[in-house]
């Protein structure tokens, strides 16, 4: 049970940060709105574009799945306990299902223009 219960603490360690960087993004927009697109375009320009971000997100995705993929294997040659394995599948899962979510949003976001009548 000790297994599960540090399992379900990592999952609410992982929402909480998700969450975090959903205000960070809504910060951002707030200054944007408020502080006009001079200062806003400032912040981009040291934060990167929306490109750089997605990239970013899709190494770190491959970076987890490849590192639950190697710590698998290393438990299966007894090198890696059975918690290792496990903490490094769910942050992998974590990772998979937020880019997934991330993507169909951005599909989404595709859709609604190209409806749009100009």
């Amino acid at each position: 049970m000790a297994d599960l219960s540090a399992l379900s603490s990592v999952s609410r360690v992982s929402t909480f940060t998700s969450g975090v960087n959903d205000v960070s993004s809504v910060a951002r927009t707030r200054q944007y709105l408020v502080g006009g697109a001079q200062n806003a375009q400032a912040a981009q320009e040291v934060q990167g574009s929306f490109a750089d971000t997605m990239a970013d997100v899709v190494r770190e995705t491959a970076g987890d799945l490849k590192t639950a993929e190697a710590t698998s294997v290393a438990a299966v040659r007894g090198e890696v306990s059975a918690q290792k394995v496990v903490e490094a599948v769910m942050k992998a899962e974590l990772s998979l299902k937020s880019a997934v979510a991330v993507r169909d949003k951005v599909v989404e976001a595709y859709q609604e223009f190209s409806r749009m009548s100009i």
